[in-house]
């Protein structure tokens, strides 16, 4: 079953503020070696035959076992638009064990004179990601707001039960993307609304 992006980066620290647990500030996630050759295994060589190529994290305290989040980039397994793809990974420690969940395909989108970092979730493929980001980019104003500010990477790629729509997910705000066009050219945005503050 796939999770919904930043799940597990979420769902740690609300369990533990639920029980009254969660420290009032986080600290930079600091490892033995064997306990990144843990989360090397998990999150890259048992599903991707990979090294781990990056590892980023935070833990809800202090201490060698107490809760804790990381984001976990595999080497590159291919390229796409002459950039590296690599697997990332979201991986969360709870009572001393680490259990990797979230995985995406990142890769860079050309949006401008920058790149901006695209985790493509699920079937959905690398061309059409690619494509249905810089139609955003490149969309000019959508309901009064400029399209290209709502990208502030990383944005998260899906498409979503009905075929075809496409979810695009930067912080911030949620993107809709129909790639069924009768009328105009496609893909189009559908709907733009912000989340969160």
């Amino acid at each position: 079953m796939r999770r919904h992006p930043l799940l597990l980066l979420i769902a740690v620290p609300l369990v533990l503020f639920a029980a009254g647990a969660v420290p009032a500030e986080t600290h930079p996630l600091q490892l033995q070696t064997s306990e990144r050759a843990i989360i090397e295994r998990l999150a890259c060589q048992d599903p991707h035959g990979l090294a781990m190529q990056t590892l980023d994290g935070h833990t809800y305290g202090r201490g060698a076992s107490v809760p804790a989040v990381a984001e976990v980039h595999c080497a590159s397994h291919g390229t796409f638009k002459g950039s590296p793809v690599h697997y990332m990974v979201q991986c969360a420690r709870e009572r001393s064990e680490w259990n990797c969940q979230g995985e995406w395909s990142e890769m860079l989108v050309d949006v401008g004179d920058e790149r901006i970092a695209v985790r493509v979730e699920g079937r959905t493929s690398l061309a059409l990601s690619y494509e249905v980001v810089q139609t955003v980019a490149n969309g000019g104003r959508f309901q009064g707001y400029p399209l290209r500010k709502t990208l502030v990477p990383p944005c998260y790629v899906n498409r979503g039960a009905a075929q075809e729509f496409i979810d695009v997910k930067c912080e911030g705000w949620h993107i809709i993307v129909s790639t069924w066009c009768p009328q105009s050219q496609c893909p189009r945005v559908l709907s733009m609304s912000k989340t969160g503050d």
